[in-house]
């Protein structure tokens, strides 16, 4: 028994030893992966308290409602084109080192598998969260609508949604997909742990799936209430950065909806299943089962890879949208994301291509000059939601891949 006591002991001295170490290296908190110690149970209500990392591989098992998609298609993959020099870059070699990237994959939009990475218990048939990778499925079912005619980026949101609440009434279907609204679900302000934020970007959260929601309240119930931002005068967004928020992608939904007269549902569906994947892709919804296209996506790294090729499918639209954001879309800063970026119809642009980041450390990126598409899931067990420093070293290594391959073409 006491040799029992002792080794307890040891064991907690060496949690306590390696949280005191880790606390001194920021750094090394950030990126830190799940490594078993909680003992709560992976469900909804826990999985973002002691579990996030954990969760991230495992959130098709707990979220209350999903769509589950088996593509009845799959779209063939080349495993046998490795591109083995792709180990040579630094960047990239840094984030496949990083304990908390769990899967990364490169392919060309013609299928040819350059690079698949695993690691931490991981293959390539693991589902992982996409998070706000998932915000870039509005910008293919927006220009789909677009080019069918079915609405404008001039027309006002409320034509669509009559009783959208005063925080998006009067703006735009663009203002809506650049993420220029100024409303009070200031998600950045969520980030930095301001009350009121927290209280509107955790109710978000449960309209979407990611916590308990035991009211029930669905997205058309949230959108009636959103008001402006406190203390402004309008909703009119005047700041230097993209006024980033989940909820704006979800209402973008909401309006493709209307202005298509086709159930986002069924936009969706035939969405997952043109993605062709190999294993089953899920899409997170509310409980009227509406799409949160704003966050939730689940899918494994390779067909989350197959699922980029579908933003570059067009690549003439794919680089005139590039060239328009950086007059019509909102700044997103180095600071986020390697070099300076636009946020433009849903999706982040800038020279070396489009594609969106996510919670936790996922990314998806294609480039429409050289059709490479780079996927890639983290699982961070970062105290912030949302882990600016890696985000940075992810996209530095896509742009480099992108770089490569670029001057590759030039040879």
């Amino acid at each position: 028994m006491n040799q029992l006591r002792i080794l307890k002991a040891l064991f907690v001295f060496q949690l306590v030893f390696i949280s005191l170490t880790n606390a001194q290296e920021i750094d090394k908190v950030e990126q830190s992966i799940y490594n078993g110690a909680s003992t709560d149970v992976l469900n909804i209500d826990t999985w973002q308290k002691s579990q996030r990392a954990k969760g991230l591989a495992n959130l098709h098992s707990i979220m209350p409602n999903l769509i589950a998609v088996n593509a009845q298609d799959v779209y063939p993959l080349n495993y046998q084109a490795s591109e083995y020099d792709l180990f040579e870059i630094p960047s990239l070699k840094r984030i496949l080192d990083h304990p908390g990237v769990s899967a990364l994959v490169v392919i060309t939009k013609d299928g040819d598998v350059l690079l698949e990475h695993y690691k931490n218990g991981h293959d390539r048939h693991t589902t992982f969260s996409d998070q706000s990778s998932t915000k870039s499925m509005g910008y293919i079912l927006l220009n789909q609508a677009l080019k069918d005619g079915k609405l404008s980026l001039n027309d006002k949101v409320e034509k669509y949604i009559p009783n959208i609440g005063l925080g998006f009434k009067g703006r735009t279907v663009g203002d809506v997909a650049s993420m220029a609204v100024n409303h009070n679900v200031a998600e950045l302000a969520a980030y930095t742990g301001d009350p009121a934020a927290l209280k509107m970007f955790d109710r978000d959260e449960r309209v979407i799936g990611l916590q308990r929601n035991d009211e029930r309240e669905t997205l058309r119930d949230f959108v009636q209430e959103i008001q402006i931002a406190p203390g402004a005068k309008s909703n009119v967004y005047e700041g230097e950065i993209s006024n980033y928020a989940t909820i704006n992608t979800n209402v973008l939904g909401l309006i493709v909806q209307e202005a298509t007269g086709i159930p986002l549902e069924k936009q969706v569906r035939d969405l997952l299943h043109k993605v062709g994947g190999q294993n089953i892709m899920y899409m997170g919804t509310d409980f009227d089962g509406f799409p949160m296209i704003g966050a939730s996506m689940l899918s494994s790294t390779v067909d989350f890879a197959r699922y980029g090729r579908l933003l570059i499918e067009n690549k003439e639209a794919s680089i005139a949208d590039r060239e328009k954001s950086k007059t019509d879309g909102q700044p997103v800063p180095a600071d986020l994301t390697f070099i300076e970026s636009r946020y433009y119809k849903s999706a982040i642009h800038n020279d070396f291509g489009l594609g969106h980041s996510g919670w936790g450390g996922q990314i998806i990126w294609a480039d429409p000059e050289t059709g490479i598409i780079v996927a890639a899931n983290s699982q961070l067990n970062s105290k912030l939601p949302a882990p600016f420093k890696h985000f940075n070293k992810v996209y530095e290594a896509t742009i480099d891949i992108v770089k490569y391959y670029r001057a590759k073409a030039t040879e």
